[in-house]
């Protein structure tokens, strides 16, 4: 379990990269400045965050199982 809890930080980190940099590669291809950078990191912090909320519903509900059978 502490190697998944180890493992969302690099998730969230992973999602909002490439988020910036693909933004950042269609600023300079489409030649627009901070759009596609902005859309990025917004779309990068949506996936992330969904990601994590779906990841760290398992393990609360194991945990509140487990608090519950005690």
């Amino acid at each position: 379990m502490a190697l998944r809890l180890m493992g969302l930080g690099w998730f969230v980190a992973s999602c909002i990269l490439i988020g910036v940099l693909g933004g950042v590669w269609l600023d300079t291809w489409m030649n627009v400045s901070p759009l596609f950078t902005l859309v990025g990191v917004v779309l990068g912090c949506v996936v992330a965050f969904y990601g994590l909320y779906k990841m760290i519903g398992p393990i609360l509900e194991q945990t509140n199982k487990n608090t519950n059978n005690r």
